[in-house]
């Protein structure tokens, strides 16, 4: 069995090991520094401040401001036979996972796609392909471009919200997976900086609101090498009483590291770490934007 948090890794962009700080590296870090960042980010950026990426131009701003290296790890795991006709968009999304080692992208991605044909999942998986009522249960979600003030990207968690034993298997997996196929849009800064996530747990139920049919689906697999991303940070609020207990259980299947990163706060906590203007209004925030708008927002080849 699987806990919430173990959860939240996969609906949305995921969960890693390796998930340690990633250098600074383009302009657009650059004038988000903070005060205490080290020397070597800045010199490190400073090393390929007139590099010109041939993917500057792409679409996909996970491919725009690559350095001299990524440029590089990209053009080498482009010739991984796992790589045959995946976009590099895509293939970048693993790199980052895993820190550029091709070895360990070249795995992840390996598991990730025997996931998806064991459900008949498509990759990448488009908005098209996605459910909307589940998409508009807001449950798991995102706005691409919000960051919080170290600009690592922002998920929100509420599983209250809905019942996934409501829905196929399969229509719940693919909102899932969309979710974190969707982070190509996402700045390639971002995806250095890692993922912080949300997680309202108010009326929450370990019965009603979590899938035990993917824990099942699973047979004791390990999500952290199917599921690309890093998780820098879980903001708890709104808290059951029995999280305690739902955190020792939690260290059984989840890197004690992950385990050290959350962290119970109350909302207007959340304005020390995320600035107002990114953050929902629901949490502290003056974000008045609603899923839904978003959500209707996008094309769907999103």
């Amino acid at each position: 069995m699987t806990s919430t948090i173990d959860k939240c890794a996969i609906e949305h962009c995921n969960f890693t090991n390796d998930d340690s700080n990633y250098h600074i590296n383009d302009k657009e870090s650059v004038l988000n520094i903070s005060s205490n960042s080290s020397s070597s980010d800045k010199n490190y950026y400073l090393e390929n401040e007139n590099f010109n990426s041939k993917f500057c131009q792409s679409k996909y701003p996970i491919l725009k401001g690559l350095t001299k290296e990524e440029e590089y790890k990209l053009e080498e795991f482009q010739k991984e036979p796992i790589a045959k006709g995946i976009a590099p968009e895509y293939l970048m999304l693993f790199l980052f996972a895993k820190k550029l080692s091709i070895e360990k992208a070249s795995q992840l991605m390996e598991n990730n796609l025997e996931f998806r044909k064991k459900l008949e999942l498509p990759f990448p998986i488009l908005k098209k392909d996605v459910d909307p009522e589940i998409a508009l249960k807001c449950s798991s979600f995102c706005f691409i471009g919000k960051r919080d003030k170290l600009s690592r990207s922002i998920s929100y968690l509420v599983p209250s919200k809905i019942t996934p034993r409501d829905y196929s298997f399969k229509e719940y997996l693919t909102f899932m997976i969309w979710n974190i196929d969707q982070t190509i849009h996402d700045s390639s800064n971002s995806h250095r900086q890692g993922l912080v996530i949300i997680q309202d747990l108010k009326n929450f139920s370990l019965f009603k609101n979590f899938d035990y049919r993917l824990n099942q689906f699973l047979e004791g697999k390990s999500l952290e090498n199917i599921f690309p991303g890093r998780i820098q940070k879980i903001y708890i609020v709104n808290p059951p009483f029995y999280l305690k207990t739902l955190l020792v259980f939690a260290k059984t299947f989840v890197k004690n590291k992950i385990i050290s990163r959350v962290e119970i706060t109350k909302k207007e906590k959340l304005l020390e770490d995320i600035d107002s203007d990114q953050l929902l209004s629901q949490y502290g925030g003056t974000l008045e934007l609603t899923y839904q708008q978003y959500f209707d927002s996008l094309p769907l080849d999103f």
